[in-house]
C-alpha cells in the first residue's frame, strides 16, 4: 500500500527542481536555512491565501496578520534546517507542518497535505492506462467496495463471461460507472476547502469565498477535515455526561486563564490551536463532579 505522505513529499520534490530555477531561484538553488526564512519573508509580504496564511500560522505559531513579519525574523533559523537537508539531500521529512510550508515556498498547487490527499486517493479510482499487460483486471468485489456498491448476496447472481464481446461490455459499463463517481466528487476534489469556527463548531466554506471573507480570521480557519467537520463539538458537561466507552475518553479539555473547556473530539482549540488533552478519571471526579455537586 503506498504511503500517501510519502508520494506528497516526492511531489513536492518534484516541484522543487522546477521552481528552484524560477523567481526566487537565487534562493532556492542554494536552500540554506538562511534563504528558506528570507524566502517566507518575501511571500509573506505579498496578499496570501488563507489555506497559506494558515501553514504559516501553524509552522510560526504567530497570532494575528500584523504579527507575520515579526515572528518570521524572530523565529529560530535552526528550524529550518530539516527543511534545507530536505531539499539539498532528499532527508526524511516526519513533519506535515514543514511539508506544507515547503509546499507553500515552491508554490506547490495541491497543497495543503489534506488537499493532496483528498486529490491523490480519488485519481487513483481510474487509471486508464494499463502499463502491466499481465496484471490482472480488477475482481467485481474490489469496485463494490472503492464505490459502495452493495455486493450481491452469495448466490443469488452470478456473473458469467462467456464471450470477448461480454468481457469488452463488463469492463464498458465499469468504466463508465467509475466516470460517473469521480464527476461526482470532483467538485468537492479540487476546490479549496477550508472550516471556520462558529461558536461551538466548524462550518465548511469556500477558501477563496470573499462573501464569507469579514468573517474569517486568522484564528477560527483551518484546512478542512471531514472527520472533524462533523465530530468536533464545544460541550457543556455535567454529572450525566458520557465521559468514558470502555475506559476511552470521550471528552477532551483545556485549561485556559484558569477555565476550562471541553469538547467532543480530540485536536486542537479552535482559536489559540493549542492541543487538547483527554479527560482523565481524576478530572472528573476531583474537579467536574466537585463543581457540579457544589451547584447543587
Amino acid at each position: 500500500m503506498k504511503n500517501n505522505f510519502d508520494e506528497y513529499k516526492k511531489a513536492i520534490i518534484t516541484r522543487y527542481e522546477e521552481e528552484k530555477m524560477g523567481k526566487f531561484s537565487d534562493l532556492l538553488l542554494d536552500p540554506t536555512p538562511a534563504n528558506l526564512k528570507r524566502l517566507c519573508l518575501l511571500i509573506s509580504e505579498d496578499e496570501m491565501k488563507f489555506s497559506d496564511l494558515a501553514i504559516f500560522r501553524h509552522f510560526f505559531s504567530f497570532k494575528s496578520e500584523e504579527d507575520i513579519a515579526r515572528w518570521i525574523k524572530n523565529f529560530d533559523t535552526e528550524k529550518f534546517k530539516p527543511l534545507s537537508t530536505f531539499l539539498k539531500l532528499g532527508t526524511n521529512l516526519k513533519d506535515y507542518r514543514s511539508a506544507n510550508l515547503i509546499a507553500v515556498l515552491v508554490d506547490f498547487n495541491q497543497r495543503p497535505y489534506t488537499k493532496f490527499l483528498d486529490t491523490h486517493c480519488s485519481l487513483d479510482l481510474v487509471n486508464p492506462k494499463i502499463k502491466d499487460t499481465n496484471k490482472e483486471l480488477p475482481k467485481r468485489e474490489h469496485f463494490a467496495e472503492r464505490m459502495a456498491i452493495s455486493k450481491p448476496v452469495e448466490n443469488d447472481y452470478q456473473l458469467t463471461v462467456k464471450s470477448p464481446l461480454s468481457k469488452r461490455l463488463v469492463l464498458t459499463l465499469l468504466f463508465f460507472a467509475s466516470v460517473f463517481f469521480l464527476a461526482f466528487v470532483m467538485k468537492d476534489v479540487f476546490d479549496d476547502k477550508c472550516m471556520i469556527w462558529k461558536g461551538d463548531h466548524y462550518e465548511k466554506i469556500d477558501c477563496e469565498d470573499s462573501r464569507a471573507y469579514g468573517e474569517k480570521s486568522f484564528d477560527n480557519v483551518i484546512a478542512y477535515n471531514k472527520d472533524v467537520l462533523e465530530n468536533f463539538r464545544k460541550i457543556e458537561v455535567c454529572d450525566t455526561t458520557t465521559f468514558f466507552i470502555n475506559d476511552r475518553p470521550m471528552v477532551w479539555y483545556i485549561k485556559q486563564n484558569g477555565k476550562c473547556e471541553f469538547f467532543s473530539y480530540n485536536g486542537a482549540h479552535p482559536i489559540t490551536r493549542k492541543p487538547l488533552k483527554p479527560i482523565t478519571k481524576h478530572m472528573v471526579e476531583k474537579h467536574i463532579m466537585k463543581v457540579h455537586n457544589k451547584k447543587k
